[in-house]
């Protein structure tokens, strides 16, 4: 929100008309939120938690488009450039616009993302039957998060000594790869246990 203060403002906008400053944002409140909810999808499209999704593996040997792919290869989807496509998302793949989800009347809309992804919009949660279970329990607390905290407060960057706003890095960060890192510890950490375990004891 720091980096785009314009669209804190719009989601602010939306808080201080749906619900004032009297009470906290409740869940009942989602339905005329659809700019906060635009907001939690295009979070979730424009930096996902996990750019390579997890890994899967295949369970017998397969070809696809000409390419084989024995039993047990472990498969990862690029989230990252599925959510970043141009020809899905438009020229400005690569900003935060939660105004893609949204029609000309400023109700929410699935987004423009494939079937595959359930009407999500982005490809963060998987896609068929492989998605996300727990994805509303996800998109629920993001939404009543978002909220509570742009009604409480105002985000902006922080000054340096002189006043003068302090640039934000707006490096993405892939905590997916710390994933990837501790299965694959873990993995190592089975098959020299399971060694142990067969030819020394």
């Amino acid at each position: 929100m720091m980096a785009h203060p314009e669209i804190q403002t719009r989601a602010q906008d939306e808080l201080d008309v749906v619900v004032g400053r009297f009470r906290t944002p409740t869940f009942a409140d989602a339905p005329n939120l659809p700019y906060v909810q635009a907001m939690v999808k295009e979070s979730l499209r424009w930096r996902p938690v996990a750019q390579f999704g997890l890994p899967h593996s295949t369970t017998e040997d397969d070809w696809y488009e000409g390419m084989f792919i024995p039993k047990g290869t472990m498969c990862m989807a690029n989230l990252w450039q599925c959510n970043h496509d141009t020809a899905l998302y438009g020229d400005d793949a690569a900003d935060f616009n939660p105004g893609r989800f949204l029609d000309e009347d400023g109700r929410l809309i699935p987004g423009p993302a494939t079937v595959e992804t359930h009407d999500d919009g982005h490809c963060s949660y998987g896609f068929g039957r492989r998605a996300c279970v727990g994805k509303h329990v996800a998109n629920e607390m993001l939404l009543i998060s978002i909220a509570t905290v742009l009604w409480a407060m105002r985000l902006e960057c922080p000054r340096d000594e002189n006043e003068k706003e302090v640039p934000l890095d707006e490096t993405p960060v892939d905590f997916g790869s710390l994933l990837y890192a501790n299965i694959s510890i873990l993995s190592c950490l089975d098959m020299a246990l399971n060694f142990l375990l067969t030819n020394v004891f």
